[in-house]
């Protein structure tokens, strides 16, 4: 059974199918194949850091390499927190009702875009989408799949459909020096400052 994006508004639920939009659906993309003198294709890899491994497409996403060089596999790796003790991962969140919360069009520009969903309605509520269509924007958590961290999804609409945008945290971090130096002309000098060229 397909995995489905459930959200809950005063109650009443609304489950939408989603497909995900991005560049290649929309524009089109091209792709340039290397061959090699045979006319067969040649694959892109690379040597890791030391020289002792070839790493190839996809492999990256498998598994790492730790500081000795030992491959570990994703599935051995967990979270850990500031103290370095091991953390419980967050559920996916697809095909659970979630919650949503009204947020305003500044919530949203200060997060970074991840992904973006186009949804299909299977079971909608009529009032949200009604609300939707008047403008309104809500935040909910969301998780893909289940991992250390859940990221925060918006969801709205356009003469388009309803679309829902996953985002993260983009907020700035300002900086500023502990002490501030301040100039103190208090004790200047009344002496003229004139140059005097002869001197030079």
């Amino acid at each position: 059974m397909a995995r489905q994006i459930n959200v809950v508004l005063e109650g009443s639920e609304s489950v939408f199918d989603f497909s995900k939009v991005d560049r290649f659906k929309l524009y089109g993309k091209r792709q340039r194949i290397v061959l090699d003198d045979d006319g067969n294709r040649c694959e892109k890899a690379e040597l890791s850091d030391d020289g002792a491994a070839i790493i190839r497409s996809g492999m990256s996403m498998q598994a790492h390499f730790d500081e000795s060089g030992e491959w570990v596999e994703h599935g051995r790796m967990v979270g850990l927190d500031e103290e370095g003790n091991a953390v419980d991962k967050v559920p996916s969140t697809l095909g659970v009702g979630q919650e949503l919360e009204l947020a305003t069009p500044e919530e949203l520009s200060q997060n970074e875009m991840v992904s973006v969903y186009h949804l299909s309605e299977v079971d909608c509520d009529t009032a949200l989408l009604e609300l939707l269509a008047k403008g309104n924007i809500y935040r909910f958590p969301f998780n893909y799949r289940a991992d250390y961290c859940a990221e925060t999804a918006f969801l709205l609409s356009n003469k388009e459909g309803v679309f829902v945008l996953v985002t993260k945290d983009a907020s700035p971090q300002w900086c500023q020096l502990d002490t501030v130096a301040v100039e103190d002309f208090s004790q200047e000098s009344d002496a003229d400052d004139e140059l005097d060229f002869e001197m030079f």
